[in-house]
């Protein structure tokens, strides 16, 4: 990777400072500075709009994948033990960021197969393990996220045939498989019933010691319930509450 930078504390594993976003002439961000901290669940509130998902998606770059997109300012993220210059990757690296940095979506966004397909086909296209390994790596995830029992009987099924709850759930072990530093999760829960978003959550708490999350929330108690640190927006800000 590019732009190492000098460490600013062993706790802090990202860093953005002055950052602005902008999608043709439209400002969504301005001047955003905030620091994530290691083992942290950080919540992004704040009304429809506001920009959380442009600010989650700024951590791995996928705003990029968006024409007339622009953006100032620096993000740097602790990654392998280095810290990091995202914001100045060349995109011949943003595969590897994106591997370090895994991302969950509101809606479930499975890969067209069966279930263990969804996970390995990321290992090998990603990580380049072979069968072995990749199938002991999965059945790790599926056992991380609450899903092994469920589905162990039936990993040739199509993952379409998965209830929401489970879907998410595979969702998120496909970004754990890739073994991430940093989960960024786009309202998780937003598609689920009551049930499902409550195994969720018993599940991002549970992974909340072994990795850094960022997530996005319209949901107050479920802020209070989860959060470490929340950061409200509002009018292209970032306030820390």
């Amino acid at each position: 990777m590019l732009d190492i930078v000098h460490n600013s504390g062993d706790d802090i594993v990202g860093s953005l400072r002055g950052v602005s976003i902008r999608f043709a002439d439209k400002t969504i961000l301005k001047d955003v500075n905030l620091r994530l901290i290691k083992g942290q669940l950080h919540m992004l509130n704040g009304p429809s709009g506001c920009g959380k998902t442009t600010l989650l998606r700024a951590l791995n770059r996928l705003n990029d994948c968006f024409d007339q997109h622009d953006m100032s300012g620096s993000i740097c993220l602790k990654l392998s033990g280095e810290q990091v210059d995202v914001s100045q990757l060349a995109h011949k690296f943003l595969p590897l960021l994106r591997r370090k940095v895994g991302m969950v979506f509101q809606t479930p966004n499975l890969l067209p197969g069966s279930i263990i397909e969804n996970l390995l086909l990321p290992l090998k296209v990603v990580a380049g393990l072979n069968a072995a390994l990749g199938l002991a790596r999965c059945e790790k995830v599926l056992v991380q996220v609450m899903l092994w029992g469920e589905v162990k009987d039936r990993l040739n099924a199509d993952a379409a045939s998965l209830s929401g709850g489970q879907q998410q759930r595979l969702c998120l072990a496909r970004a754990l498989v890739l073994e991430p530093e940093i989960l960024l999760l786009d309202e998780p829960t937003a598609s689920l019933d009551p049930e499902n978003t409550e195994v969720i959550e018993q599940l991002l708490e549970s992974l909340k010691q072994q990795y850094t999350m960022v997530m996005v929330s319209h949901c107050p108690a479920q802020t209070k319930r989860l959060a470490d640190k929340v950061f409200k927006l509002d009018r292209q800000q970032v306030f820390t509450c």
